[in-house]
């Protein structure tokens, strides 16, 4: 069982080598039980990607650190550097003698695991994209540009539900209306965390996605808008006994359950039995979240709350382990942090300055300026 942290940085390969700079996006669950492709929620395991500006001809290097190092694509064909590209001609950047980025390397330092629910695509995605709009001369923490970044992430994606919160940050609920998509920030109850059971296993969104009915009963319709609703106002409110009701699903986990050795229902009473206040399929699974405290003020402070999301983690696995499903946990927490501009030593470069209408800080970039700097890096 461990805690969720940030990449660690890594050294520039030269004493004189200015910072690398580069942006880190979290990880997202997203559905949360009943609001399925609208709902999700950033949480605090990071995935950073570093920019660096090579010399004339080097042309495109792609590096993969940590999660899926060895799995995924080192080149043009990994999802971060596709998404570059689509970002950078987008927002009118140059295209380079090939037609692809000017001469960078992207490395990705990867803490989410890849095909676990956890919105390991989506991140790659909104960082790619970012990294793309600002290499072309865009501010990444400027409003209109995250706006258009919801746009075309939505676009690739399908839907808004892992990159809305990538992006934003907190809890977002998402909508498409007049042509466009809308998300907006509902309140995190303060000190709550995400007890998360990673199965071993992967599970791969389109072939989960597919086995899901194109209809549904009324009845199953009423259930979820029903229980979304109450979801909605206990987040809002912090008052979390009615949680465990509110997470209900009808639409898809009982479908997306059945991937497991186990049935998804005692997993869920299991977590609830031990403390937690709701349980859900993350995504589109395997991972299963359970949310524990919520009892207000600090989580590193706060005594009940960890030995809850202790209890609640030891008794998810003991599960696990009689039914023959390995996996690990990881004790996470909801982030108001979306996208976000880090320098080489993953020092935060956004500030905050209004606020906006995601209710939540709009920053401004305090020393990343938009495009390849004087110092060669982007």
């Amino acid at each position: 069982m461990t805690k969720a942290t940030s990449p660690e940085p890594e050294p520039d390969p030269t004493p004189t080598a200015p910072p690398r700079r580069g942006a880190q996006v979290p990880a997202t669950s997203a559905n949360m039980g009943p609001g399925f492709d609208s709902f999700g929620v950033a949480l605090n395991v990071f995935n950073e990607l570093r920019v660096e500006r090579l010399p004339e001809g080097r042309g495109l290097e792609v590096r993969v650190r940590g999660e899926g190092a060895g799995s995924l694509p080192e080149d043009s064909s990994n999802m971060v550097a596709a998404s570059a590209l689509e970002g950078f001609l987008a927002a009118g950047g140059t295209p380079g003698p090939c037609g692809g980025l000017p001469d960078v390397r992207l490395t990705c330092v990867n803490n989410i695991p890849p095909a676990r629910g956890l919105g390991s695509s989506s991140a790659a995605l909104v960082s790619g994209l970012g990294a793309g709009l600002v290499l072309a001369g865009e501010n990444l923490s400027d409003p209109g540009t995250k706006h258009r970044l919801l746009q075309m992430a939505t676009a690739t994606e399908g839907h808004p539900d892992n990159v809305a919160p990538a992006i934003y940050g907190g809890m977002q609920v998402a909508i498409e209306g007049g042509g466009q998509w809308i998300s907006q920030r509902i309140a995190c109850p303060a000190a709550v965390q995400a007890v998360l059971f990673i199965p071993d296993f992967q599970s791969l969104t389109a072939e989960t996605r597919a086995e899901l009915p194109t209809t549904v009963p009324i009845a199953d319709a009423v259930h979820n808008i029903s229980r979304a609703a109450m979801l909605v106002n206990c987040f809002a409110t912090g008052r979390l006994e009615a949680l465990r009701y509110a997470c209900e699903d009808r639409l898809h986990q009982p479908i997306r359950g059945k991937i497991f050795p186990l049935e998804l229902r005692d997993m869920i009473d299991t977590a609830l039995a031990h403390g937690a206040h709701g349980c859900w399929i993350s995504g589109a699974g395997p991972t299963i979240l359970a949310l524990t405290g919520g009892h207000g003020g600090d989580v590193d402070g706060d005594s009940v709350a960890t030995f809850e999301a202790v209890a609640v983690s030891e008794a998810m696995q003991r599960l696990a382990r009689e039914a023959g499903l390995e996996g690990r946990v990881l004790i996470s927490e909801p982030t108001p942090d979306g996208v976000r501009s880090v320098d080489g030593m993953g020092r935060v470069l956004d500030i905050p300055r209004s606020i906006g209408p995601q209710n939540s800080p709009v920053v401004e970039n305090a020393g990343l300026q938009p495009g390849l700097g004087s110092d060669g890096y982007a």
